[in-house]
């Protein structure tokens, strides 16, 4: 039965402090739910298996709905099908490769150390400040081979653009600044490609057509929220899930054959894309509902992470519940292209914590930290104190 979704407030983007009771609510009574969201007309799904189904079928439900965004970042792959995606994925997936990532790793783990350095020099910190939000904003900076006197510019121009929709006169001036900055880099890059990341963007064909200086930007662009600013908050979330909760730090501290299972238990309990966007390419239904061609659909991500038909007491972090196939990096044509990179940087993050700050807890005496927002989930702070 369509019907409103009463309780749905889309207006607490940034600053929600718990969706999953409303998340439970319309899974039991209204499973595709017809609102008004974003200033558009869209029917929301909230059970796992429909989710899968509308990331699934690329044809039936296309992401040419996220078009909002390219006023942003440009066209960038999160709003492109068929042919036009194939062609720009086949691309760039080469800068993902198990090579590329390997030559990465130290880079890596070089970053995480001296982002350690500078909090052990006091023995309280903040860890979203001080850690997870500068850690994946430097990798990009490193793969893009931005020069190190230049992160703090780039990453104040990351932060808003990432915040396009809470301030959108700051993403816009963020966006120009980025294409501006970029720009003179990718053509130097082309007159004198290197074996470098920028060099293969800018040299590399697939049926005999390459990228454009633009669509090289666009791609850049969109790499700051899908490969920086996500990560951070995966790695935010999956510190405060595991310090919040002294027995659970202390078994994968001992054990850290648990470490990827932190990593993937984070990602379906407190998912940091929340909703993921559609269009119906033709009228279709689901669960009974009509969903009109070219209306919007929304699979809310969190709530199909935790739909107790698929995982049996969602709401709960647990350890020993071995889940990778949940769908916060999507699923299909669109699948996650940085999965592995973000993998990669979580894992290095987590292992540095567990080595480097001893007897790490939470700090009694600050604000208790919690997960927040609607659209994009994690705690904005994290204090914790160590010896």
């Amino acid at each position: 039965m369509e019907q409103p979704a009463e309780a749905f407030d889309p207006q607490n983007l940034f600053d929600f402090p718990d969706p999953y009771p409303m998340f439970a609510m319309l899974r039991a009574t209204t499973p595709v739910s017809h609102v008004q969201m974003f200033n558009r007309e869209s029917y929301l799904v909230s059970r796992y298996d429909d989710a899968y189904e509308v990331l699934r079928d690329n044809e039936l439900f296309s992401s040419r709905a996220n078009y909002e965004v390219g006023k942003f970042f440009g066209r960038t792959l999160i709003e492109m099908d068929g042919r036009e995606h194939t062609r720009h994925r086949s691309l760039v997936q080469n800068m993902f490769s198990a090579k590329a990532l390997d030559a990465l790793a130290v880079a890596c783990k070089q970053l995480v150390d001296e982002l350690l350095d500078a909090v052990q020099q006091d023995s309280r910190a903040d860890l979203v400040e001080q850690f997870s939000m500068r850690f994946p904003v430097q990798v990009i900076g490193r793969v893009l081979g931005i020069p190190r006197a230049d992160y703090p510019k780039y990453q104040k121009w990351a932060l808003q653009l990432v915040g396009f929709s809470k301030d959108p006169p700051a993403g816009m001036a963020a966006s120009q600044a980025l294409h501006a900055y970029l720009t003179p880099i990718i053509q130097a890059h082309r007159a004198a490609p290197t074996d470098d990341v920028i060099s293969k963007l800018v040299t590399g064909t697939v049926e005999g057509t390459g990228l454009t200086d633009d669509e090289v930007v666009n791609f850049l662009r969109l790499l700051i929220p899908a490969g920086a600013e996500t990560t951070s908050r995966l790695i935010g979330t999956m510190l405060f899930a595991l310090l919040s909760e002294r027995d659970r730090y202390e078994r994968v501290r001992a054990d850290r054959s648990l470490v990827p299972w932190a990593i993937e238990e984070s990602l379906r309990w407190e998912t940091p894309v929340v909703f993921v966007a559609r269009e119906a390419t033709r009228t279709t239904e689901i669960r009974g509902v009509e969903i009109p061609e070219g209306k919007n659909v929304s699979a809310i991500i969190g709530a199909a992470n935790r739909d107790p038909e698929k995982y049996p007491d969602p709401d709960a972090f647990d350890l020993d519940r071995h889940a990778d196939d949940h769908l916060s990096f999507g699923f299909g044509r669109h699948f996650c292209l940085g999965y592995n990179l973000a993998k990669l940087e979580a894992r290095t993050a987590l292992t540095a914590v567990l080595d480097r700050l001893p007897n790490l807890r939470i700090d009694p005496d600050a604000p208790p930290p919690s997960v927040r927002g609607m659209a994009f989930r994690s705690p904005p702070s994290l204090p914790v104190r160590f010896d």
